[in-house]
């Protein structure tokens, strides 16, 4: 493959593409979370379906490189500037509601980040929302830190990708199976295709038996097409045994779940990755939870009752003990390879000409300059914003970007989800003592975007991609998005002030949203949910098992635990099962016909399952829009 011709990917036809995705599905997505909430499903794969099987059918297929920009650029759309300018009005509402204004949190709401309370009362009166001198300054800021985050995450990407793709030679499972999903589109050999097509089918029919037809022959019928809660039948479910766990182990938490979808990620991780999240899960949820039962340690406000769901069980440990805990492990997974490995750290910026192809080879060192800049440029924003220490800023932007990435890029590159070290920001200011409260308002950004591009690069390495097409793809996308982003929400806000009974879920889950904002907000500015010496026991604890580990050479073990406790018992019991089962059952079975077959084919069969479930998902996101909207017709 590393001999094959770079052909081009950023074409009209897949430019066509991102503009479509942009005006049509960013709208969808917009609107959807309006009346819903939640997240749109299926944005990526439905337009790189649509536009793979279109052109296909006029007879000029889309090429692996033009696909894999539409991969890339899908879920930025989606995730990172589809909501941008609906998120300024849901923070208006906030402001505005009684439980926040009861909490102390409006006062100290700065100008250049909202406009005055004032004149929110007169936008509410107002067709266009966002014509109002008052806004110049939100919006400037949310331009400069948009073009600031690009810079730093685009120069980022190629240190990350130097190290971890091009020197560490992780496998990256997600994205490797993507990248085979896009090359069994684009070149369509027989076998590939086959499975990817019947795992999609299966797909497909295990939503429709599970999900889909319990939805629509359920609420969503009973209740005249207005239902938008998701359906699962019992066969798929999930089952929380804590309460009858806690009868034998007060405290400990457990629950499984029959989905398999949820047991496909398994399929693509090394056992010992699995074992490793599962122990993760295990000892926080099930072990740590009785023990601080045990001991009698939960505080006097939340005091433990044996009928706890595995949710609130979560939700409370994380609260009260295991946020500062995960901090502390992650800061030591985040160190410690700078202390134990500074040789091959350093390759990601001493070996970039040597491992990179094209515009990466020749200048190394503007990305490091370009980085920089950003950051210094992020600092002095900041600074100019609140006073805010310079040295304090540089070193958590600066260096802590650096380190953030790293891990974030590591993390992905051994689980399927990968992770991003929690609540850094709050804990430096809150460690700061600052006295202004403006600098919770403030654009402090610690820089992880790098994890996505040094990704994007490995799918590029595995498509025969260019990336500096890439590049220019990500700046085009993030422009389109963000100007779209803007004409969508005023377009909305035009056919009725948000929020409105226009759109259900302002109404809702808007009130609820702003209590627990509040409510978080406090928690953070006055460290509720920082335990200083949790994260210094957790550190040195983290230290210790990862330096033993490196010896062991499996120092990524820590990674994968600290992942399994972002998602929890289920999920990891499931992945576990999952990849037992692809170990010990199929991977036998397919290399009989074919060595290394079950190995070539297990992305395909994961991801034509997922885009199955996902398509079905996208007709009942659909067939919600289009009810919820009968609704809302005045007849």
């Amino acid at each position: 493959m590393g001999a094959e011709v770079k052909q081009r990917g950023l074409t009209w036809r897949s430019i066509l593409a991102l503009l479509f995705s942009t005006v049509v599905v960013q709208l969808a997505i917009i609107y959807y979370q309006l009346i819903t909430a939640s997240s749109f499903p299926l944005q990526a794969w439905f337009v790189i379906l649509l536009w793979s099987e279109l052109s296909r059918f006029l007879g000029a297929p889309l090429t692996k490189q033009e696909l894999f920009i539409l991969l890339s650029f899908q879920y930025a759309i989606a995730g990172g500037y589809a909501l941008r300018f609906l998120e300024p009005i849901m923070y208006m509402y906030y402001v505005t509601a009684p439980e926040v204004r009861a909490l102390g949190i409006v006062e100290y709401i700065p100008s250049w980040w909202l406009p005055p309370l004032e004149t929110i009362y007169k936008l509410y009166r107002s067709n266009l929302v966002y014509i109002n001198p008052a806004w110049l300054a939100p919006i400037s800021l949310m331009v400069i830190s948009t073009a600031l985050g690009m810079i730093a995450n685009i120069s980022m990407g190629f240190f990350a990708y130097s190290l971890y793709v091009k020197t560490e030679k992780l496998e990256f499972p997600a994205a490797t199976a993507q990248a085979d999903t896009i090359i069994t589109l684009a070149e369509r050999e027989p076998t590939q295709t086959r499975v990817l097509m019947l795992s999609a089918l299966f797909g497909v029919l295990y939503n429709l038996l599970v999900s889909f037809i319990p939805f629509v022959f359920g609420p969503f019928l009973s209740t005249g097409g207005t239902a938008i809660y998701t359906v699962i039948s019992p066969i798929a479910g999930d089952y929380d045994l804590s309460p009858v766990v806690a009868s034998l182990f007060p405290g400990a938490g457990f629950a499984f779940t029959l989905n398999i979808i949820n047991y496909l990620p398994g399929l693509l991780l090394p056992l010992n990755i699995a074992i490793s999240q599962f122990i993760g899960a295990f000892v926080f949820y099930f072990l740590g939870t009785h023990l601080i039962t045990k001991w009698n340690l939960w505080p006097s406000e939340s005091p433990y009752s044996q009928s706890w769901t595995i949710a609130l069980l979560v939700e409370r440990s994380n609260l009260y003990f295991y946020t500062s805990i995960i901090i502390g492990l992650s800061l030591a997974a985040t160190f410690m390879p700078f202390i134990l490995r500074p040789k091959t750290i350093m390759s990601a910026f001493s070996g970039i000409r040597r491992g990179v192809a094209s515009a990466e080879e020749r200048m190394p060192m503007l990305m490091l300059a370009l980085f920089i800049a950003s950051c210094l440029g992020s600092v002095f924003l900041v600074y100019y914003l609140t006073g805010f220490p310079i040295w304090i800023l540089t070193l958590f932007t600066l260096g802590g970007s650096l380190l953030a990435s790293f891990l974030s890029v590591s993390s992905s590159g051994v689980t399927f989800t990968g992770f991003n070290v929690p609540y850094l920001r709050e804990l430096m200011i809150y460690s700061s003592h600052w006295p202004s409260k403006e600098i919770w308002f403030a654009p402090v950004t610690l820089y992880t975007g790098g994890a996505g591009v040094a990704i994007a690069f490995k799918q590029a390495d595995l498509l025969n991609a260019d990336k500096n097409e890439y590049i220019k793809a990500y700046i085009l996308v993030v422009a389109l998005g963000f100007i779209m982003s803007f004409l969508q929400v005023s377009y909305l806000w035009w056919i009725a002030p948000i929020p409105s009974v226009a759109y259900p879920a302002t109404i809702t889950v808007w009130p609820v949203n702003a209590l627990n904002w509040a409510r978080f907000q406090r928690w953070i500015w006055y460290g509720y949910i920082f335990r200083e010496e949790l994260i210094n026991y957790s550190f040195i604890a983290g230290a210790i098992v990862y330096t033993a580990l490196q010896f062991l050479k499996k120092p990524f073990l820590l990674i994968s635990f600290i992942t399994g406790t972002q998602l929890g018992i289920p999920f990891t019991l499931a992945q576990l099962v999952g990849c037992i089962m692809a170990q010990k059952i199929l991977t036998p079975i397919m290399d009989r016909k074919k060595p290394g077959m079950f190995r070539m084919l297990r992305g395909r069969m994961v991801m034509g399952v997922t885009i199955g479930w996902g398509f079905m998902e996208f007709i009942r996101a659909l067939l919600i829009l289009v009810g919820r909207s009968m609704w809302l017709l005045p007849y």
